[in-house]
């Protein structure tokens, strides 16, 4: 599972995240889309990659809380 690097809350419902994953970095580009699961059972979401850092490795995502899988996205943080 990949780490979640840097959270920060854009609004009341708008999050961004930044999540270590240096292979998709590598290869993705903005505007691409991810398939995140917030675990092995979890829902498959498609997010967009809003930005990419191919040197450091972290993918940056921005996503609105309006379903289940994205309201338990949110509760995530660095330290899980």
């Amino acid at each position: 599972m990949n780490q979640i690097i840097n959270k920060r809350i854009l609004n009341p419902t708008v999050t961004l995240m930044e999540i270590g994953a240096p292979l998709i970095a590598k290869k993705a580009e903005p505007g691409q889309f991810i398939i995140l699961r917030i675990d092995k059972n979890g829902e498959r979401i498609p997010l967009t990659i809003a930005d990419d850092n191919c040197e450091k490795g972290p993918i940056t995502i921005i996503f609105k809380t309006v379903g289940a899988t994205t309201v338990a996205l949110n509760h995530l943080d660095s330290r899980d």
